[in-house]
């Protein structure tokens, strides 16, 4: 199971929610299963990156996850 730590700007679509468990193989499986438990997330989902234990992975779909990975979905950062 990885630890999802959810941004503040998403926590309106989990019910408050900072972190949940989740048990999935992948990170897209991941992703599909907070999709199920949260509708409200699919839209953003599109705009975050996803660290894995700390590292942002800009091609994280197939990144294998482990029971002790934490994933963060890390909020876009606008810059110049």
């Amino acid at each position: 199971m990885a630890i999802v730590r959810f941004p503040r700007t998403l926590t309106p679509h989990t019910g408050g929610v900072d972190q949940i468990t989740i048990d999935a193989p992948r990170v897209h499986e991941l992703l599909r299963a907070l999709v199920a438990r949260f509708p409200g997330l699919e839209a953003d989902l599109e705009t975050l990156a996803i660290a894995i234990d700390g590292e942002v992975r800009p091609d994280a779909a197939y990144e294998r996850l482990l029971p002790t990975t934490e994933v963060d979905l890390v909020p876009g950062v606008a810059g110049g």
